[in-house]
């Protein structure tokens, strides 16, 4: 698929995910690494087509139906994690969302491997303004952080790794 047929084809794509995902999470996962995977080309330079895999992604892994799956997900998929944090153009709000609850887990050596995916993408760059859309690591570091402070209660062993 060519970088304008999936921008073209994104809502359509978008409805399928939806369906898949109440229909049998499972499945629409199988759906969501097919076409990243099929897609792999489209995940750098380019802005844009990034930017799209992504949000069908996070459509996925925020579906109501999956409220109880998406950390599982992410924990046991190893492609499917290092894709969304690691190589896509991901909307900073969906990496803190995402990351916030993976996190809550307390599975240290994940948190470690999800920042460092964040602190590696291609698209984070570190001179974003806050209200940019564009990501810092160190604007989604924070908004976790101020998280914690709240409700989230990380582990002290995830705290440190947020704040090194």
């Amino acid at each position: 698929m060519t970088a304008e047929e999936l921008l073209a084809s994104e809502k359509a794509l978008g409805a399928q995910i939806d369906r898949l995902t109440a229909e049998d999470p499972q499945t629409a996962l199988t759906f969501v690494e097919a076409l990243l995977k099929e897609n792999e080309p489209l995940f750098a330079p380019a802005r844009a087509p990034s930017a799209c895999l992504a949000r069908l992604t996070s459509r996925f892994l925020m579906h109501r139906k999956n409220k109880d799956h998406m950390v599982g997900f992410i924990a046991d998929n190893e492609y499917l994690r290092t894709v969304y944090f690691g190589r896509l153009n991901t909307y900073k709000y969906s990496l803190v969302f995402v990351a916030k609850r993976v996190m809550r887990k307390g599975d240290a050596a994940l948190s470690a491997e999800l920042i460092g995916l964040m602190k590696n993408n291609p698209f984070r760059d570190d001179t974003a303004e806050s209200y940019s859309e564009r990501f810092s690591w160190d604007f989604i570091r924070r908004k976790i952080i101020a998280s914690q402070e709240e409700y989230l209660k990380l582990s002290d062993e995830i705290l440190a790794l947020l704040k090194e």
